[in-house]
Formats: C-alpha cells, sequence, structure tokens
C-alpha cells in the first residue's frame, strides 16, 4: 500500500545512510587489507587473495550490521519483508557478499595483469568498486521495498536482469585474468598462420582472434574478446526469439538462462569455434522461425548468412540445416518454400560464405573434410551414452534436463501455458484470434524439432564413439524460450494462469532460481582460483597452462641463452599432439611483448609439435614440414621425462643432452613440471648408428 511507502525525505535520509555506510565499508576494506597484506606469514598460500577476501568479508559483515542495527532515523526502518526471517535474511546477505567478493576479484586481478597497478593502488580501485555495489545490494535488500522504486510486478523480470547483467560483467572482468586453456592457444597460432581453411576446424575462430590481437595485442583479453562478442548476438537472437513466442517478461527469463547455463556462459567466455557457431545457431533459429510463423520471405536471407557464417565457424551448424529442410519437409502449409526462389537465394549465399573453406580443402587434398568425416567415423568404436548424458548434465545443469524431460513429456500443461500466453497476446490486439488458437502447437513443434534432431544425432553417434563435451552446446538453442516459460521464482508459481500443472513442471518452476544461483557462486569460485587463488588450495600439476606466463618468460630466455650460447637459432618442439607447442608460443610471444625480454622475433613461426617425432600435429603437420626441419637443432619439452628420451627420438637426432626440469609456480604454489633436452642434427629419417649421445 501506498501508506507504507517511506516519504521523499525519508527516503532521502536512507540513501544519505546506506552512502555514509558504502564509505565504512571502503574505508574499513583498505585498512584492513593493507594490514593483512604487511603480514605475508599470516596468510603464505595465495596471499594476496586471502589478504582481499578477509578484508572485503569483514567490511561487508560491518556495514551490514550498520544497516539492520544502526540507529537513524525512525521514518527510514526496514521493510516489513526484511524483518520476517532473520537466517533467510543472513542466507541472502551472504549469497550478495560472495557474489561482490567474486566480482571484485576479477576486477583486481584485471587490474594488476592488464593495467600493471601495484596491488594497493589495485587493491583501492576494486575496494571502491565493491563498496559501491554493496551499498547498491544494502538499499535494495532494506529500502527499496518501501520507496516503490520496484513494483512487485516487475521484481522477477529485474531480478532475471541483474543476473544476467551480473553474468555477463563477471565474465567481463575475468576475460585477461586466468590462463589460456590449451585449446584456446592452439586456436591462437590458427591466427598467427592466417588462412582461408584448417584442418580441424574452419576458418572464423582464427580471424577473430587476428582481429582482436592486432588491435589489444597477443594477451588472454584479447584471444578471448571475440568469444565475449559472439554471446551478445548469441543473446540478442535467442531474447528476440523468446519475445515473439511469447512475451517480454518470458524473454527476460531467457536472457538469463543465455547468460547462466554452463554451456552458453563458457562460449561466451573461452575461445573456441563454438563461440561463432553459437551466434550463427541462434540466428538461424531466429530467422527461421520468422519464416515459418510469419511468412517473412525477406528472413531467408538472414537465414543463408547465418548458417553461411556458421559454416566457416564449425561444421556442425550443417545439422541446424538438415532439420530446417526436414521440418519444411514434415510441415505442410511450409512445403510451399520449395516452389519459392528465397530458399535456393539462401542457399547460394550460404555456399558463397561457404566457398573459402572449399577452396582450402581443394587445395590440400580435401584435408578437412576428410578429417572431419571419415577420419571421425574410422576412429575406434566406443560405446559413450553415459558420458554423453554426463556432458549433457554439466552443460545444461541437472535442472535444465529435467526442464528438456518436462517440455517433452509434460505437453499437454505446457501448451496450455502458451495457449494463454497467446490469448493475452489476442486480448491485447497482438495477434489475431486464429493465430492464437493455432500457433503455440506449431511453436511447440518447430522449437523442438529443431533441438531434438541434432541432440538425438549426437546421442545415436555416441552408441559408436567418444562423445566430447562440447557436442551438443548450440543444439539447445532452439528449446530455451520453452525452458524459460519453466524459469518461474516460487513467489510466482501460482500466478500461472490457473493452469493445472504437473508435479514435473512445478518442480521446475521451484528449482531454477535456486540452480541459477549455484551457477553464479561456482562460477565466481572458479574464476577467482584460476586467478588470484584460494589460501589453501593447491593446483593440479600441469593443469591447461596455469602457471605459463612465468614459464613463458622462462622458456623465451632459455632459448635465447642457447642460442648465443650455440650460434645457431633453435627449434621449439612440444612433444605432445599440439598442447606444449601451442602454450610455448603463445607465453614466449606474451613475455617479447610485455616488455619482460629484448628480444625481438616470432616464436610461433619457431614453435612445432612431436609430428617431426612420428607423432600427430593436427596443424603443425602443414606449418612444419618435416623435410624442412632436416638438419635443424631442437629443444624438446615435455612434461614426462620419458618422452624425451625414446626411440623414436634417438632415431631422428644425431646427438642429445641431458634432461632438465623446470618448475611452474602460480600464486606461491607449484603449478607443474616440465623437462627440457637439447637435440641436433634432425633428420626425418633414422640416424641411428651416425653420431653419440653428448
Amino acid at each position: 500500500m501506498r501508506e507504507n511507502y517511506l516519504s521523499d525525505k525519508a527516503q532521502f535520509f536512507a540513501i544519505g545512510r546506506v552512502a555514509l555506510i558504502a564509505l565504512a565499508i571502503l574505508l574499513l576494506d583498505v585498512a584492513l587489507f593493507r594490514l593483512l597484506f604487511a603480514q605475508p606469514n599470516w596468510l603464505p598460500s595465495a596471499h594476496l587473495a586471502g589478504a582481499q577476501m578477509a578484508s572485503f568479508m569483514a567490511a561487508a559483515g560491518c556495514g551490514s550490521l550498520l544497516a539492520v542495527f544502526g540507529r537513524g532515523n525512525k521514518q527510514i526502518s526496514l521493510s516489513p519483508r526484511c524483518q520476517k526471517s532473520s537466517i533467510s535474511r543472513f542466507l541472502s546477505w551472504l549469497i550478495l557478499a560472495f557474489l561482490i567478493l567474486f566480482l571484485r576479484g576479477g576486477l583486481l586481478a584485471s587490474l594488476m595483469q592488464m593495467a600493471s597497478l601495484p596491488p594497493l593502488t589495485a587493491q583501492i580501485l576494486s575496494a571502491g568498486f565493491s563498496a559501491f555495489a554493496l551499498s547498491g545490494a544494502l538499499y535494495v535488500v532494506f529500502y527499496a521495498p518501501r520507496t516503490g522504486f520496484l513494483a512487485p510486478e516487475r521484481l522477477a523480470d529485474t531480478a532475471f536482469l541483474l543476473m544476467a547483467g551480473y553474468a555477463v560483467l563477471l565474465r567481463l572482468f575475468y576475460l585477461g585474468a586466468p590462463e589460456l586453456l590449451f585449446e584456446e592457444a592452439y586456436y591462437w597460432n590458427y591466427a598467427q598462420h592466417l588462412d582461408i581453411g584448417y584442418l580441424d576446424h574452419p576458418l572464423m575462430v582464427a580471424w577473430l582472434i587476428k582481429a582482436a590481437t592486432l588491435w589489444l595485442g597477443n594477451i588472454e583479453f584479447a584471444v578471448r574478446l571475440g568469444a565475449f562478442m559472439c554471446w551478445f548476438i548469441t543473446a540478442c537472437f535467442i531474447f528476440r526469439l523468446t519475445r515473439d513466442v511469447f512475451n517480454s517478461a518470458v524473454a527476460y527469463r531467457a536472457l538469463a538462462l543465455i547468460a547462466v547455463l554452463p554451456a552458453y556462459f563458457s562460449f561466451g567466455f573461452f575461445m573456441s569455434p563454438d563461440a561463432p557457431m553459437s551466434a550463427c545457431w541462434a540466428a538461424g533459429v531466429y530467422f527461421f522461425y520468422q519464416i515459418v510463423v510469419h511468412d517473412k520471405k525477406n528472413a531467408w536471407l538472414g537465414l543463408g548468412m547465418a548458417l553461411g557464417l556458421g559454416l566457416i565457424s564449425k561444421y556442425t551448424i550443417s545439422l541446424l540445416g538438415v532439420a530446417i529442410v526436414l521440418f519444411l519437409l514434415i510441415d505442410k502449409p511450409s512445403r510451399r518454400w520449395f516452389t519459392r526462389p528465397e530458399p535456393y537465394l539462401a542457399l547460394v549465399l550460404a555456399l558463397l560464405l561457404f566457398s573459402p573453406v572449399v577452396i582450402w580443402n581443394f587445395l590440400h587434398d580435401w584435408a578437412s573434410f576428410t578429417f572431419q568425416s571419415q577420419g571421425r567415423l574410422s576412429s575406434e568404436f566406443s560405446f559413450s551414452l553415459p558420458r554423453f548424458i554426463g556432458n549433457v548434465i554439466i552443460f545444461l545443469t541437472p535442472t535444465g534436463l529435467v526442464t528438456f524431460c518436462a517440455i517433452l513429456f509434460s505437453r499437454k500443461q505446457l501448451l496450455a501455458d502458451m495457449s494463454a500466453i497467446k490469448h493475452d497476446a489476442h486480448q491485447a490486439g497482438q495477434v489475431d484470434g486464429h493465430v492464437a488458437e493455432r500457433q503455440p502447437l506449431r511453436d511447440y513443434f518447430l522449437l523442438t524439432w529443431l533441438t531434438f534432431f541434432p541432440v538425438a544425432v549426437f546421442a545415436g553417434l555416441s552408441l559408436i564413439r567418444a562423445s566430447k563435451l562440447n557436442w551438443t552446446g548450440p543444439c539447445w538453442l532452439a528449446i530455451v524460450p520453452l525452458m524459460a516459460l519453466l524459469l518461474m521464482p516460487k513467489s510466482e508459481a501460482g500466478k500461472r494462469l490457473g493452469n493445472p500443472r504437473s508435479e514435473l513442471l512445478a518442480w521446475c518452476c521451484r528449482a531454477w532460481m535456486l540452480t541459477l544461483i549455484i551457477c553464479l557462486l561456482f562460477y565466481g569460485a572458479l574464476f577467482q582460483w584460476l586467478s588470484l587463488g584460494f589460501p589453501g588450495a593447491h593446483y593440479p600439476q600441469n593443469m591447461h597452462l596455469i602457471g605459463w606466463r612465468s614459464l613463458g618468460a622462462e622458456l623465451e630466455k632459455l632459448v635465447t641463452e642457447l642460442t648465443q650460447a650455440r650460434g645457431e637459432e633453435l627449434l621449439v618442439v612440444g612433444m605432445d599432439r599440439n598442447k606444449i607447442a601451442s602454450g610455448a608460443a603463445f607465453y614466449r610471444t606474451y613475455a617479447i611483448e610485455s616488455g619482460k625480454l629484448d628480444r625481438r622475433h616470432q616464436p610461433s613461426q619457431e614453435t612445432a609439435s612431436e609430428h617431426l617425432f612420428a607423432g600427430v600435429g593436427l596443424m603443425y603437420e602443414f606449418w612444419f614440414p618435416l623435410a624442412a626441419q632436416h638438419g635443424k637443432s631442437m629443444l624438446l619439452i615435455s612434461n614426462k621425462p620419458e618422452h624425451l628420451q625414446t626411440t623414436t627420438v634417438s632415431e631422428r637426432v644425431k646427438t642429445a643432452g641431458d634432461i632438465h626440469e623446470l618448475v611452474l609456480h602460480k600464486n606461491g604454489q607449484i603449478s607443474g613440471r616440465y623437462y627440457y633436452r637439447v637435440v641436433s642434427g634432425y633428420q626425418e629419417k633414422s640416424t641411428l648408428g651416425a653420431g653419440q649421445y653428448e
């Protein structure tokens, strides 16, 4: 009621009180951090992380006590909602505090890593940000319900928008903080050998990385920037699709799903071909919906462009194209498009965009097409359906998988909800009556078919071949609008238009809010651990490229010293398929460009893989042909010393030196061990007996 709202004067005092609390939080945070940071013996492991976590949580706790128990104007007493349950209020505040803690940890890490600010300066700036965020949370939790700032019917929409915004900020703040994954470093090497095609993937990922690194330099932030931007394209098309199918309220929920679900959160952070392909997949689903439901012939050009750009991102999007053709055959009203020119113009446009990849394959004996088709199918038999299901659970969360099952098996109740929403749209004059009656079933069939078909193909493939984690990631985009219909907070569950609801659908309604919060907390904790670390939490040995910033500088220094001592250039060789070579090339370049070393050259042109020693090197086999390395001296690197003294190594070099160890460190902890050995006189054929070991 309006009489429960605060007066304008009381609102002014509330804002002033919160501002004073924010100032107190900032001062206490900075003071405690300086005290703890000056005593490294108190927190010997991950000292910086421990200091910033302890100072923030202590300051946040004091701020909350001031908000709850501080004396102030009687008119600004707490909202009745905030007085009902002290346990609920405490848990809510604790969740908010941890969310802000992880967000400010990313800002702190980025300021130190990218802006090269000293820890104390970076902490002051991040403390200012967290104090502002914390004071905003204070105002919203304790005072906003009594100011009329948020209408009750808009609280859920606002909550979902805040979740989406938080997920975007979390990815942005940490984008350049953790080291690259092995795969990201490999795709960076694509960009250093820029081409119109590659063996294991098309060209898009390489060109996106090249564009960003030319602008920002060879840093982690630039490598991942393309994935970050592609997420906005994905989110835009799914938001518009959901709003078209339902309304803005459901679209906000779809936006939260796209922002927080593990599949799309990861695609929007880590650089891979899945990032641009997901954007194209979302665009393809949106444009096809416009064609089928709204009869928009111009949308065929958008669909052709989406499929063409998707094909130069990753071949998997061809499954969406097949699903579209099959839908046109199955859906009787849609068959008329086969007699129209627009679909064929869209096909021509898609093929034109795809033509660079075709040209590259033609020039390289169809290597990529063979690798992705015949090569995959000829791999060894593996029944991996349980692993496939596990991968789906990881990407969708258990709640997401249950929701997908609910969409399939509770169709009647779901269609009733869809019909009710269409009826409301008809009442508002947004759609015609016959559309409101017939469209829900067609919408349901279209969106479930575009999801079910590609997922079924991968499920079938998992019966005979090993399943991969990222297989089905983009496939779920079409079902997101229907999943969003069930993404309802508990307080709104009883408002669902009076339709009977199965226990399965009711469970989905209750579970989603908690699921999204848990996901956000997990992402924040994971990124904090990968960047600043946690006190007492150790890193697995040789996990991806953790600790390679220091190793890259050490490797580059070692190569420089050996080159000067021997009077000849060394080819660095990572003794695995592509991981070590890719990481060494990137982080040696990173060390050079960060100003730590004066030597100017291109490590990506001087780093090969174990294909030189009868292994598999993927694109390294194209970049470093065996015959071109004849007679070279090499620095072999491996994470296992036995890989440096195999028969294959001894047969292909004339002389080989001793094996030495390199120890990786991150945040004061050992994160891995690598080994190196200098060899000379490389020949692609056996040289056994031609020389002796040094």
